[in-house]
C-alpha cells in the first residue's frame, strides 16, 4: 500500500505544471521555515515573562495587518507579543519572521538575486560604489587579482601579504559573520589564532572568497567598541505600485567585546538611526534587553551619525539598480577618513526583529501594497523556473 501511494504521488507530481510544482515546493519549505521559528520565539517570550517585561499584543481592539494574509498562523501572534513588549506601543504593522520570510520570497527572486551576495561581483555590477581596497579574490575555485586577472599560483602570496593587516570573507556565504577571518602581519606573515595565510590555507577554505584590507573606522563608530567593525545597516524596499526606492531603516550594530564581528546574537547590540541621523537613546540586544549606554557612552548625549548622508545616497543608489531583489540590507562601514564604504548586500533571510523592536512595523506606510501584492504572487523559493 505504501508503494502504490508513493507511486501514485510520483505521477501526480509528473503531471503537474511548473508553477504547480514550485507552487508545492515552496509550501513545504515555508512549512520547515515557520517549524524552525516556534522554539526561537518561544525561548524569547519565555525570557520576557521572566523580566516581567511580557504584553500580549491587543489584537481584539488592534487587528494586525497581516492577519488578512492566507499564510497567517495563530503562533505568528507570538512574534506580534515580543515586538509590543519591547517597543511599548501598538501597531497593527509589526510583521512576524515566518510571514516576513514568506513576502521575502515573493518580493525578491531568490535565483536572480543570488549573484548580487557575491561580494567579488560588487566591483564588477557596482563599479561606481566605494568598498574596501581588495587584494585578492577567488571565484568559481580559479584565483584573481584586485583587478580580475588570473593569478598564477605563484603570484597568489604576494597579493595576500601586501597590507599590514587584512580581512578574509566567503563572498556568499557568510551570512552571522560565518567563515570571516582577520589576519594581521606579525614577523612578515599574515597570521589569525597561530594560522598563517598562506596559499596551502586558501587552498584548504573550502569557499569562494575576497581578501580586502582592513578597515580602521572612524571614531565615531570605534568608540563604542574598537575591536569590531560597527556598521550601518540599510534596510530598503523598493515599491511595487511606482518602483520607487525606499529606505525603511537604519540601524548601527556593535559588536561585543573582544570580538571583530558586529552580529547581536553573538553579544552585539543595535541602535536605530533616525531620519535626522541621530542614534536612538537606547541600544537593545536579541533577546530586547535595553541599554542607555555602550561602552559607558551615553547614547543621548551624541551628535549626529557621520557620513550617513553618503550611506542613504550609495542605499538607493545600490537598490535602483537591483531589479529582482525589492527588500535589501545593505551593510556599510565608515573608514577613518570618513569616506562610506559597502561591505555586504543581503538579499534573503534577513533579520526584522531590530528594526521592529526600534521602530515598530516593519514595511510602515508600505504595509498595505506589499501585503495586497504578495497575496497575488507565487513565492520564489529554492525551485524557480
Amino acid at each position: 500500500m505504501k508503494l502504490h501511494i508513493t507511486l501514485m504521488g510520483i505521477i501526480k507530481f509528473r503531471m503537474m505544471n511548473k508553477k504547480q510544482i514550485q507552487s508545492l515546493v515552496g509550501k513545504i519549505i515555508f512549512t520547515r521555515l515557520r517549524k524552525k521559528q516556534y522554539p526561537i520565539i518561544h525561548n524569547l517570550i519565555a525570557n520576557l515573562k521572566k523580566q516581567n517585561r511580557y504584553q500580549k499584543y491587543p489584537a481584539t481592539d488592534n487587528e494586525p495587518a497581516i492577519t488578512g494574509m492566507s499564510i497567517y498562523h495563530k503562533p505568528d501572534l507570538e512574534w506580534l507579543d515580543f515586538y509590543y513588549s519591547i517597543y511599548g506601543k501598538v501597531d497593527p504593522n509589526f510583521i512576524s519572521v515566518p510571514v516576513y520570510y514568506y513576502i521575502e520570497t515573493c518580493l525578491n527572486h531568490r535565483m536572480l538575486t543570488y549573484a548580487i551576495k557575491e561580494k567579488n561581483f560588487y566591483n564588477k555590477f557596482l563599479p561606481e560604489i566605494p568598498t574596501p581596497k581588495t587584494f585578492l579574490r577567488k571565484i568559481n575555485g580559479i584565483y584573481y587579482d584586485d583587478q580580475f586577472v588570473h593569478l598564477e599560483r605563484g603570484k597568489i602570496y604576494q597579493h595576500i601579504n601586501q597590507c599590514q593587516k587584512v580581512i578574509l570573507k566567503p563572498t556568499v556565504e557568510s551570512g552571522g559573520g560565518n567563515s570571516i577571518l582577520v589576519f594581521e602581519k606579525m614577523n612578515g606573515v599574515q597570521s589569525s589564532d597561530k594560522q598563517q595565510l598562506d596559499v596551502e590555507f586558501l587552498d584548504r577554505y573550502g569557499k569562494d572568497f575576497i581578501v580586502q584590507e582592513f578597515v580602521y573606522q572612524h571614531n565615531f563608530f570605534s568608540q563604542f567598541n574598537p575591536t569590531s567593525n560597527n556598521t550601518v545597516r540599510v534596510f530598503t524596499y523598493r515599491s511595487v505600485n511606482n518602483d520607487s526606492v525606499n529606505i525603511l531603516h537604519c540601524l548601527l550594530r556593535v559588536g561585543a567585546k573582544g570580538s571583530y564581528l558586529d552580529h547581536d546574537h553573538l553579544g552585539g547590540v543595535v541602535m536605530a538611526i533616525n531620519d535626522s541621523n541621530t542614534l536612538s537613546e537606547h541600544a537593545i540586544d536579541l533577546y530586547g534587553n535595553k541599554f542607555k549606554s555602550v561602552n559607558d557612552i551615553q547614547l543621548k548625549t551624541l551628535g549626529k551619525v557621520p557620513a550617513m548622508e553618503q550611506i542613504r545616497t550609495l542605499a538607493k543608489q545600490i537598490a535602483g539598480d537591483v531589479f529582482y531583489g525589492r527588500l535589501l540590507a545593505i551593510d556599510f562601514t565608515v573608514n577613518n577618513e570618513n569616506k562610506a564604504l559597502l561591505l555586504e548586500i543581503n538579499c534573503w533571510r534577513n533579520g526584522i526583529s531590530q528594526y521592529q523592536m526600534h521602530n515598530g512595523g516593519l514595511f510602515k506606510e508600505f504595509t498595505k501594497e506589499i501585503l495586497a501584492h504578495c497575496q497575488t504572487m507565487t513565492p520564489h523559493f529554492v525551485l524557480t523556473f
